[in-house]
């Protein structure tokens, strides 16, 4: 089996197992994801949070946030020029220009929603999503980390066929 194939296939695995579920996707046409694909993997996110779903304090909440969307082994900037909102059980009605303001609400019953965009400076979303999770116990549920994580990354998709096609204007490649 090729090396391609393997990774391809852990993947596959590791993204049927993610909790929750993300219901929209967006993709603005500024996006570039040849700069952007491997910034979830090695760099520091800022984190903009939004909500709260606990009863915790909010600037540990915010903390634990920035904590959980860092790629293993990389501490937390607030200097990043990477800056992820995270709006929790807020309204998921956003669009590019409000999804880096998207405001979150406080502790419901039922399902836990989640605005996250990739938002440069101050202006609209680069990408972002809507997406829920339910039965979360708690801060420390590692479904709650899980769900966080994946969404983040899914706000970094990589290049696609298509893109690539974009950007061949000579005849055959």
């Amino acid at each position: 089996m090729s090396r391609l194939l393997a990774i391809l296939l852990i993947g596959a695995l590791a993204a049927g197992c993610t909790p929750g579920r993300i219901d929209r996707v967006r993709v603005e046409p500024g996006y570039d994801p040849v700069q952007y694909r491997f910034v979830p993997y090695n760099r520091a996110l800022k984190a903009d949070v939004s909500g709260n779903p606990f009863a915790m304090d909010q600037q540990a909440f915010n903390a634990l946030v920035s904590e959980v969307i860092q790629p293993p082994g990389v501490q937390p900037s607030d200097g990043s020029p990477y800056r992820v909102h995270l709006a929790f059980n807020g309204s998921t009605s956003v669009n590019r220009d409000l999804a880096c303001r998207a405001s979150g609400g406080g502790m419901r019953s039922g399902d836990m929603t989640l605005v996250a965009a990739l938002c440069p400076g101050s202006g609209a979303a680069l990408t972002f999503l809507t997406g829920s999770v339910s039965d979360i116990s708690g801060p420390d549920d590692p479904r709650f980390r899980q769900f966080v994580r994946s969404s983040v990354v899914k706000l970094f998709p990589p290049q696609t066929e298509d893109d690539r096609n974009d950007m061949c204007w000579v005849p055959g490649c």
